[in-house]
């Protein structure tokens, strides 16, 4: 069976940086956060492909993958709103209200996911050889 650790490094790496973007956000240090969140939506995408391996070595209960994976899908793309507004924000002062609003959002559903994803994870049972 193949090990868990690659996803638990890119989820580890992802958390990381996805902490980094917000403090450099929130203290508005924008060289600092154009470049972490980027960095931060590539280690998400990374994540999600080892997401996606590890969910092929393992059996998951039907109930749990019904709630878990509208909840990651959701954390996912409304990641979508975030970037588009943040490029408006380089450009203009009038979208940081909505820039902050789509954060919120996306966090919420980021911590939905993770929190679904560690229950369903926690659920799960190896596949034997």
């Amino acid at each position: 069976m193949a090990s868990t650790v690659p996803f638990w490094l890119a989820f580890g790496a992802t958390v990381v940086l996805l902490v980094i973007t917000l403090v450099t956000g929130w203290q508005r240090r924008r060289k600092l956060h154009l470049v972490a969140a980027p960095l931060t939506i590539v280690a998400l995408a990374v994540a999600i492909v080892m997401t996606e391996r590890l969910m092929q070595n393992y059996t998951f209960p039907e109930a749990a993958k019904v709630i878990h994976l509208p909840c990651a899908k959701a954390g996912g793309l409304l990641v979508l709103p975030v970037a588009i507004t943040g490029v408006w924000l380089v450009f203009s002062e009038r979208a940081r209200r909505w820039h902050k609003m789509s954060v919120w959002i996306w966090l919420l559903s980021v911590v939905t996911a993770t929190g679904t994803g560690i229950w369903m994870f926690v659920q799960g049972v190896a596949k034997t050889a």
